[in-house]
């Protein structure tokens, strides 16, 4: 990367430093000033200081620089980041400001209803204590904000303004300014973070740098300041997305021999493969990470210069790969990209709805019409004359290319080293992606592999590619953007075969645990997460709210859900969460737990959108051993069962039991559930016959025929008698006639009753 870029970069990255220092000291003066003079003890670049100084209109106008300043650059892409130039108009007008306002959730304008909830001041939490919003403000302190400022000046310290430190920069921003508020104007939606707004600011400068370079237009006064109004109409930019197809087959479709031993391992590895593809295009593109918008699920939107160099980049990174997957998978694993170009006013506050939406439509409709044909007439003959159709094959994959012998047993090469990378994947923090092939690393991309590390190699620079941090926000010489991994699980070597066993000891028990020896699936997607992506802002104010900030800003809330906090629900539950990325979750667990998982992910995941996003849940029960293709398979169908339900749905075991998740939450698993526990904890004369016998009156009900009611009824009023806590039965005798009367009701009590059996079963 050029100078200029490295230079644009920091400037505009750090444009608003100055928020945070003014907030912290209450300093009278303006933000710009107070930043570049801030900025001034850890660097004496003109270029990066003119940036923070003189990205506002006023200051701009008055400002003794040359045409070809950056800080025109910046200025522009910092109101087309904020989404509408309120500066330029209304500097002047005399506003309604509170510097220590704290920060509003971004689901407040998300949804066709308004809310308004708000984040406790902190730094970015990576613990499960305090992540959620609350609808009352506990405003910032200048102490806290010293206290950030004070962070942020000890990493300045070791770090240096150059090409080597810059994801490091936007890591450090990450953790410091993620829940500070961009702007404290109070007549003004406050639910952009200003770690997001820096963030954004700093990738369409990067484009707008490189649109223009590429049309020799460097007077950037003219172009950009006094001409701004017609740059905003401009096609300068290009939505750019690409999805990896083949993920679930890749992950799932493996037969139980050894499929323990690299489950997590192959899922780990394809997310690092979108990663390290991400970063790979935006390495060729002289971009950084402040250009991504979205990355997950195999899935990932960038914003690119519209330049045809770039889309000539984009078109080699998707014949690059593809090249690589065939090389290596066959036609498991297939990459396409679209993109689209666009305006800066089709994404700015004020555009139509339609206008925004219709951006991603586009992308979208040319991703399904290239998945039609992945593979050229050349290539299709290539891949009909290569391979073997007969012969040994791999005992994991079926593979029948590049095998070797392992332990007596027959594994293609990647199976080896997917088996051998990680034995336990859940303790690594650190890996690294170069060129250097080993015994064990990973073919990651074109001439590219992964490898384990450690910190110790880190802080003593061995190491010749790029360092990604798991779950920490590190900072340092060469390293890649932090990774968000859902790694949690209470197994050493996931030996998923124990959750069958039932034989270890609940947390505060002194009895081993009872109950079915059954291995629980859950697996569960968010519903119309595309829609709320694509047209989650529109439906208030007339699509006022749709800005590229907001998009950011929800894509990073949804990803440390379902990447980080995640592990947090998990904890002190018999579950491997083999898979979570973007919004799909596949968890392998003690089947008990998996539904206790289920309640509190739903519930954490209604609170945490304020009720604005739902899920659909199917879960699966298998006896041990069963292969994990077919669990998976199983446990999916069930998943879109749910869904076909009315979403916000959850299909336990079968599609008899599918319920709206209030109703099992409330009805089954809190209600009639507690209710059988109670009664048959208090009633020591009535065992399983008595329960058997009650599922066999339910499963003959016909509600065209009385007589099944009468037989309950007159089974219930003989037991009667002979109870020894007469009130209890009588109790329960008049829950079960309300419930029988009621077809929904007792659908509920038949699960119910089963989940209770699964408890007290020895087998």
């Amino acid at each position: 990367m050029d100078k200029k870029s490295i230079d644009l970069f920091y400037g505009s990255l750090l444009h608003d430093i100055g928020k945070i220092v003014q907030r912290a000291t209450q300093e009278k003066k303006r933000h710009t000033e107070i930043g570049a003079r801030f900025m001034k003890d850890f660097l004496t670049n003109e270029d990066i200081l003119d940036q923070i100084k003189f990205h506002h209109y006023k200051e701009l106008s008055n400002a003794k620089v040359g045409n070809q300043s950056l800080a025109y650059i910046t200025y522009i892409a910092d109101n087309i980041a904020s989404g509408l130039d309120r500066r330029e108009h209304n500097d002047e007008i005399k506003r309604k400001w509170n510097s220590q306002t704290n920060l509003e959730d971004i689901f407040s304008k998300f949804g066709p209803k308004p809310t308004k909830r708000f984040f406790q001041p902190k730094v970015l939490d990576l613990e499960v204590n305090n992540i959620f919003p609350d609808e009352n403000t506990l405003e910032f302190s200048s102490g806290e904000y010293t206290g950030i400022l004070q962070k942020i000046k000890e990493a300045f310290s070791r770090m240096e303004f150059t090409e080597n430190y810059m994801q490091s920069m936007l890591n450090l921003l990450e953790a410091t300014a993620s829940f500070i508020p961009s702007s404290t104007n109070m007549e003004e939606v406050v639910d952009i973070s200003l770690y997001d707004h820096l963030k954004m600011t700093a990738g369409f400068s990067q484009a707008i740098f490189q649109y223009l370079v590429d049309q020799n237009r460097l007077n950037f006064r003219q172009e950009l300041f006094i001409n701004n109004q017609s740059f905003y109409k401009e096609k300068a930019f290009r939505l750019v997305s690409f999805d990896l197809s083949g993920i679930q087959d890749f992950i799932y479709t493996i037969t139980s021999k050894g499929a323990h031993k690299q489950l997590r391992s192959r899922s780990f590895y394809l997310d690092m493969i979108s990663e390290w593809m991400i970063d790979d295009l935006l390495n060729q593109c002289s971009l950084t990470r402040a250009n991504l918008l979205y990355a997950g699920g195999g899935h990932a939107y960038l914003f690119l210069p519209n330049t045809k160099e770039q889309i000539s980049k984009v078109e080699k990174i998707e014949s690059d790969y593809n090249q690589f997957f065939l090389n290596n998978f066959g036609t498991q694993l297939y990459v396409i990209f679209a993109s689209t170009a666009f305006s800066a006013g089709e994404v700015m506050e004020g555009n139509t709805p339609e206008a925004y939406q219709d951006i991603f439509h586009r992308v979208s409709q040319k991703i399904s019409q290239k998945k039609l044909q992945r593979y050229s007439a050349d290539e299709i003959k290539k891949l009909n004359q290569g391979g073997k159709s007969v012969g040994r094959e791999c005992a994991i994959c079926h593979n029948t290319s590049k095998l070797l012998e392992d332990n007596g047993q027959i594994k293609c090469e990647l199976c080896y080293r997917l088996e051998h990378f990680s034995h336990n994947i859940q303790e690594d923090d650190f890996f690294e992606i170069n060129n250097q092939e080993t015994q064990y690393s990973l073919p990651i991309g074109p001439d590219a592999f992964l490898h384990q590390t450690s910190k110790e190699k880190i802080e003593s620079y061995q190491f010749t590619g790029k360092v990604y941090a798991k779950n920490q926000l590190y900072t340092g010489l060469d390293q890649a953007t932090h990774l968000w991994v859902a790694d949690y699980s209470d197994l050493q070597r996931n030996e998923f075969s124990l959750y069958a066993q039932r034989d270890w000891m609940k947390e505060g028990s002194e009895k081993p645990v009872i109950g079915i020896k059954r291995t629980a699936v859950l697996r569960c997607d968010v519903d119309d997460l595309g829609f709320g992506f694509m047209a989650g802002f529109s439906q208030q104010d007339d699509g006022r709210y749709n800005t590229f900030s907001r998009t950011a800003t929800f894509s990073r809330n949804m990803s440390i859900f379902f990447k980080y906090y995640i592990n947090r629900f998990a904890e002190g539950k018999h579950l491997t969460i083999v898979y979570a990325g973007g919004d799909d979750v596949f968890i392998i667990g003690a089947w008990d737990d998996a539904l206790d998982f289920a309640v509190e992910l739903r519930e954490n995941f209604i609170r945490w959108t304020n009720g604005k996003l739902t899920l659909s849940t199917g879960i699966g029960l298998f006896p041990d051993k069963t292969p994990v293709n077919i669990m998976a398979r199983q446990t999916g169908d069930l998943e879109d069962i749910a869904k076909d339900y009315g979403k916000d749905s959850i299909a336990c075991f079968s599609n008899d039991f599918t319920f709206k998740y209030d109703t099992f939450i409330h009805e089954v698993y809190y209600g009639k559930l507690a209710i059988i526990r109670d009664f048959f904890t208090k009633e020591d004369e009535r065992g399983k016959a008595f329960i058997y016998k009650l599922l066999s009156l339910i499963r003959e009900r016909d509600e065209t025929d009385r007589i099944t009611f009468a037989r309950l009824a007159y089974y219930l009023a003989r037991l009667e008698d002979t109870a020894s806590n007469k009130e209890n039965f009588r109790i329960f005798k008049q829950k079960m006639h309300d419930w029988f009367e009621d077809s929904e009701q007792i659908r509920q009590t038949e699960l119910a009753l089963l989940l209770y059996i699964y408890e007290i079963r020895k087998d």
